[in-house]
């Protein structure tokens, strides 16, 4: 779970208000945080504890969310390719855009 609060925490430093958040520690360690953006965009930060990797997903029409091709295997660098992408796509989302 140390992995998804370090993501959890950048996304919240690049501007994203954390709405809720749901930890299952029974789960793995599964979790997932909803957060908004700057103009209101929410979008979710999930995080798969069994087998270790998190991906954003952005809202869509009614209650609709759609995944994004970003994927983070733990963050043992927060310097790594992966997080750097995942959190480029994050700032998107902050920003009032749709990420790709």
């Amino acid at each position: 779970m140390r992995d998804y609060i370090v993501l959890r925490e950048e996304i919240m430093r690049l501007g994203a208000s954390l709405i809720e958040e749901h930890l299952h520690p029974e789960s793995f360690g599964s979790a997932y945080a909803v957060l908004q953006g700057i103009g209101g965009q929410r979008f979710r930060l999930i995080w798969d504890g069994k087998e270790g990797y998190g991906f954003l997903e952005s809202s869509g029409p009614g209650d609709t969310w759609h995944d994004l091709p970003q994927r983070v295997y733990g963050t043992s660098s927060i310097q790594s390719r992966q997080v750097a992408e995942l959190l480029s796509a994050a700032k998107v989302l902050i920003n009032g855009s749709v990420a790709v």
